[in-house]
């Protein structure tokens, strides 16, 4: 898998959240708490994915999904943008030099990079939940603006809970990161309202964890048809 690193030339907000701290163990954290069902959720719609040309990989950590793609020998081109420079270095140690994908890193806060356009495919893996609303409606937004007509775009993430426990779990979670990454989110948002008023139809939902965390599949929806299949 070739792959290279473009450092983002603007300056980062003095809010963006930082995970150079809990790059190393962050794995290890999210399956004490949660066992393998975030990875389960990951999953979910691997297959439209794969089937992909150019794949737009939003926040994508220490690696384990492009590891997956590689292992699927995914064919595609995937473009990565991740902000920690220790979550990079973490992702090019999992992906190794094998697989046909061609992998390109481009470190920086999404928000503020110029990434091109003509992607297929958008895919953020528990990445919105750490913005609040109206930093949700602005990257939905541009999701919309790089991607061709009827592109995908597939999200895993937390919803607010429903459940006592489920609320003390997400407080807790959410107070850890606040702390340690100062992610700018103070609770958990649904981002299923702002991405249909940003033009995304939601074409699939998969529950998991009971209901706490929710992979949905949406579809770029048509200049001439806003109608959801």
């Amino acid at each position: 898998m070739n792959t290279k690193i473009i450092a983002n030339p603007r300056r980062a907000s003095p809010t963006t959240a930082e995970f150079d701290l809990v790059a190393p163990f962050y794995p290890g954290l999210e399956r004490l708490v949660f066992g393998t069902h975030l990875d389960d959720a990951r999953q979910a719609f691997l297959l439209e994915i794969l089937e992909a040309n150019q794949v737009l990989l939003v926040g994508e950590g220490n690696g384990r999904f492009l590891k997956l793609l590689n292992t699927r020998e995914f064919a595609g081109q995937v473009r990565v943008v991740e902000k920690s420079s220790m979550m990079i270095r973490l992702a090019k140690n999992h992906v190794g030099s094998l697989g046909k994908a061609g992998v390109e890193f481009v470190q920086g806060d999404f928000r503020r990079c110029q990434l091109g356009r003509g992607f297929d495919c958008v895919v953020t893996h528990f990445f919105l939940d750490l913005f609040n609303p109206p930093a949700q409606l602005a990257i939905i937004e541009k999701f919309a603006e790089l991607t061709d007509e009827m592109a995908t775009w597939i999200n895993v993430d937390f919803i607010p809970a429903r459940s006592w426990r489920g609320r003390v779990l997400m407080w807790w979670q959410y107070r850890f990161f606040r702390v340690v990454s100062r992610i700018e989110a103070k609770s958990c948002s649904d981002e299923l309202p702002t991405a249909l008023q940003s033009g995304w139809s939601l074409v699939e939902a998969v529950p998991y964890l009971g209901g706490l965390v929710v992979a949905r599949r949406y579809r770029k929806a048509s200049r001439n048809n806003n109608i959801c299949e």
